[in-house]
């Protein structure tokens, strides 16, 4: 059997080839669940007559349902943090900031702290605690509307709050979901010549690599991957450092005589919205490529992995 080792792409051959969003029909269905359970969790809950009384039941019903008041409310799940610090400085409580786990717990198990934050939405920008450690701007979204109890009602409404509530937990799964698809895809190839991968911090590069072939004391083939749907100043900074790793592979190739490789996975809008970036990762790497070329990888590492490491299958000629 013959390979052939394609050349990297030009940049703009590259982008030809990428997924802005990416579908994954388990990832979908699993959410598709999410929301509907969160929905049916929400028609199920009984109102209360005091506001107070009515908002503390809420939060402590569910752990999902402060998410669901921050979505109505427009306000980030981060703020809503940053917030609660200022109201315990304000009291004179300057340890660490809680986390949101920590918050679903005292939520669930502390009826007076369940209070406390309905008091913060209710009360808004009024709240005496607040009103003078907080600025007016953040404070103002604090406003939950009167009628909350009522929207949750609107399955058209409460089902877009949900999937905006649940955006978070969406982009963090597909991230999840496009690395197992990069390493079911790479465990086929491996498993096939009895190779390994494994990641972890290189000393070659001094960095942690996401996939290393065959191992992290002798890599070959280094990949590293970046699927992104949004933009973050991080780009920048990822752009940078993993062309620093190239370059330093590259010049250890030639102090040592080794034929090492750099390969990137890139893909998503996130990365296609900040061509500069983009750039820079294609420039910085000896081969780069995405969720629609991924079956390029094959040839790839069959071309730079020594023959010696080939256990169940011997290494196919590889051409290009």
């Amino acid at each position: 059997m013959t390979l052939i080792c394609l050349p990297k792409p030009s940049l703009q051959e590259f982008i030809g080839t990428c997924t802005p969003l990416a579908i994954i029909d388990s990832l979908e269905a699993e959410m598709s669940q999410r929301v509907h359970s969160i929905s049916a969790a929400l028609l199920n809950y009984t109102a209360a007559d005091d506001p107070i009384e009515n908002l503390v039941n809420f939060l402590q019903a569910d752990d999902n349902f402060l998410g669901i008041v921050l979505a109505l409310t427009n306000l980030s799940q981060e703020k809503f943090l940053r917030i609660l610090t200022a109201e315990r400085f304000a009291k004179g409580d300057y340890a660490a900031e809680w986390g949101i786990d920590s918050v679903h717990r005292k939520l669930k198990n502390e009826r007076d702290f369940a209070e406390r934050i309905a008091y913060l939405f209710i009360q808004g920008r009024e709240n005496p605690l607040l009103a003078k450690d907080v600025a007016a701007f953040y404070l103002d979204q604090l406003a939950l509307p009167v009628n909350w109890d009522t929207l949750i009602r609107d399955p058209q409404l409460i089902q877009n709050t949900i999937r905006r509530k649940l955006n978070g937990e969406y982009t963090d799964k597909k991230g999840d979901a496009i690395e197992n698809i990069i390493r079911g895809y790479l465990n086929d190839i491996l498993d096939k010549y009895g190779l390994i991968h494994a990641k972890g911090q290189v000393p070659l590069v001094a960095k942690e690599v996401d996939h290393v072939i065959p191992s992290i004391t002798d890599p070959y083939v280094m990949i590293m991957t970046s699927y992104m749907e949004t933009t973050s100043s991080g780009q920048t900074q990822r752009a940078n450092e993993q062309r620093d790793m190239y370059l330093d592979v590259q010049s250890k190739n030639i102090r040592y005589g080794v034929n090492r490789v750099f390969v990137n996975f890139v893909d998503g809008a996130g990365w296609l919205a900040r061509r500069s970036d983009l750039r820079k990762l294609h420039a910085g790497c000896d081969y780069i490529i995405n969720l629609n070329t991924l079956d390029r990888l094959e040839a790839i590492i069959c071309k730079y992995i020594p023959e010696k490491f080939f256990t169940v299958k011997s290494k196919p000629v590889v051409e290009g």
